[in-house]
């Protein structure tokens, strides 16, 4: 089973094209209660004290394919065979 975005969630995987301490440790994509796709990028930090966090930023909008908008907007379409003209 494919694995398919819901709306107000997100995954981040980690980043295995690193290779500065500014690239991300990990990357993913957030769908907004809109249905709208985001980059999302993440750095492992640590306080003073040891503890550790995650540091977030949201980048830019994630382009859709017009399969995947059509999708998303439930058109289920049709294969050109099926058109009768």
């Amino acid at each position: 089973m494919a694995y398919e975005m819901r709306p107000g969630q997100g995954s981040l995987f980690r980043n295995e094209k690193k290779t500065t301490d500014k690239h991300p440790n990990l990357k993913g994509r957030l769908m907004l209660p809109d249905g709208s796709v985001y980059w999302v990028s993440g750095w492992t930090k640590e306080t003073s004290a040891g503890e550790k966090w995650i540091s977030l930023a949201l980048g830019d909008r994630v382009q859709q394919s017009q399969h995947e908008q059509a999708k998303s907007n439930g058109y289920q379409g049709q294969q050109d065979e099926e058109i009768p003209f």
